[in-house]
């Protein structure tokens, strides 16, 4: 159900991008018009909408699956999941560095499946934006832990289900919903490692605020780079396809070694 009311929001939000597209940007309006009339084939509507009004639709469609899940699924419970003190820090900083390190390493592997030309540009905008970096490093992360790890991953473990059914089932919709290979199968690793975080300390802000780093940092490599992100590789930044294959191999090593630290060392939380 969680998973449906996120898609729900997600066709919400395409409907509120149209509309709204429509009445703020007079190339997007004639774009529209003279695709449905037949005379023209590709409709470049990524390019024609504002960079802000794309934000704040992506903003509201996470806030209203958010608040769907709250106030009509009642799966998402934000009383000690939500408490910082109760985090035992020590063992939670393996988890954090364990995840950082995976987080970079999947950066290498997938770097060659590349985002479609759309999807990149925009995101290359929205680094530049202050409504488009809200979108991409706060709202976001904060909306989908609560979605894929405190309704989804929680709901089942309050249910009762094996553990690693649930990280798995929550990871996998986690990549799912990204509707591309290039960001699916970087979200994946890392859903199945904040999935992890979240079993064992019961507390989605821990989760949130790795998730929050994470796309802040790729945030800020884009605004930095600018239209150079998409022509320079990791090879390139770090000597060479060996030395970046090393370095990723090293990276994805001492990631599970942290993270099976800090499964060890941290007593797992009862769900309820």
């Amino acid at each position: 159900m969680t998973l449906l009311v996120f898609l729900l929001a997600q066709g919400l939000g395409t409907i509120l991008l149209f509309g709204f597209g429509m009445l703020v940007s007079p190339e997007f309006n004639a774009a529209i018009k003279a695709f449905t009339s037949g005379m023209a084939q590709n409709l470049p509507a990524f390019e024609l909408i504002p960079v802000s009004a794309f934000s704040l639709i992506l903003i509201a469609t996470d806030i209203i699956a958010v608040l769907l899940c709250y106030f009509f699924l009642r799966n998402i419970r934000l009383l000690t999941q939500s408490d910082l003190a109760s985090i035992k820090w020590q063992p939670a900083i393996l988890a954090i560095a364990g995840g950082m390190l995976a987080a970079f390493s999947t950066s290498i592997l997938t770097e060659d499946v590349a985002l479609p030309d759309i999807m990149q540009e925009m995101a290359l905008a929205m680094s530049h934006n202050f409504w488009g970096l809200l979108a991409i490093a706060i709202i976001g992360p904060i909306a989908e832990e609560l979605l894929f790890r405190e309704a989804i991953e929680g709901e089942m473990l309050r249910r009762g289900a094996n553990p690693w059914t649930a990280i798995l089932i929550s990871a996998i919709a986690f990549g799912t919903v990204h509707f591309n290979l290039a960001q699916g199968l970087y979200a994946l690793p890392l859903g199945i490692i904040f999935g992890i975080i979240y079993y064992k300390t019961g507390n989605i802000l821990l989760t949130a605020l790795l998730h929050i780093t994470n796309n802040s940092l790729a945030a800020l490599q884009m605004c930095l780079m600018g239209e150079d992100f998409a022509e320079v590789s990791y090879a390139d930044l770090l000597g060479g396809d060996t030395a970046a294959s090393v370095i990723m191999a090293l990276c994805a090593i001492f990631s599970i070694l942290l993270i099976a630290l800090f499964w060890n060392k941290f007593p797992s939380n009862e769900m309820k």
